[in-house]
């Protein structure tokens, strides 16, 4: 084989590599369920979110997460948190104890489930395949990230056939993995900017420590 016809063999692999990367399907799936999320309005979901040190569970939380755009309401037995956009508390019961803080992008990833919405846009490639999970057919949607010192290299996402809204999310961040499995979903809930926020009169006795 000639040189030229190597160099344009070579060159047609990396753009097909390029190509299947990129998969034009998943990428489908993922804009239909960001637009799912986007004009749901208000969501609400049950949630239980595992973490791993390697294939064993290291720890799990069950929980409740209100959403609306980028503020969300998390409340577990550990924990309850307000995330109005921009400032975050955090409830700690067993302390009695509210921390503030203004939180990181990779931080607020780690807590809210619909946050990889608008991820895959930028430093990931994406394939699809199909599935089937807790009896339901899904979309199995496997991000990987672009460059390696990416705080978040992977993320698996299962996607509902009919409703496009996420069922399983499972993220390697650090290292680590996480599992979100959604078992409840809501939209179109009514909720107002106050909800997003801590309000101190319901915790009276409850310790402030501003971190920012």
């Amino acid at each position: 084989m000639k040189k030229k016809n190597i160099l344009l063999f070579a060159l047609l692999c990396f753009a097909s590599c390029l190509y299947a990367q990129k998969d034009a399907r998943a990428r489908k799936i993922l804009d239909a369920a960001a637009n799912t999320f986007a004009k749901g309005g208000g969501i609400s979901i049950g949630f239980r979110a595992d973490t791993f040190n390697g294939a064993e569970i290291q720890g799990s939380v069950d929980g409740q997460m209100n959403i609306k755009g980028n503020k969300f309401h998390l409340n577990t037995k550990q924990v309850i948190t307000w995330f109005d956009g921009k400032t975050q508390w955090s409830y700690l019961p067993e302390n009695e104890e509210v921390n503030i803080s203004t939180p990181t992008r990779e931080e607020i990833q780690s807590m809210n489930p619909y946050a990889f919405i608008g991820l895959y846009k930028k430093g990931f490639n994406y394939t699809v395949k199909e599935s089937t999970l807790r009896g339901k057919a899904v979309y199995e949607i496997s991000l990987t990230a672009e460059k390696p010192g990416q705080d978040i290299q992977e993320i698996r996402l299962d996607v509902e056939k009919t409703k496009y809204t996420p069922m399983c999310v499972r993220l390697l961040q650090n290292g680590t993995w996480t599992r979100i499995v959604v078992n409840e979903y809501a939209d179109r809930q009514k909720f107002t900017d106050a909800d997003f926020r801590f309000d101190k009169s319901l915790y009276p006795e409850a310790e402030i420590i501003d971190l920012r």
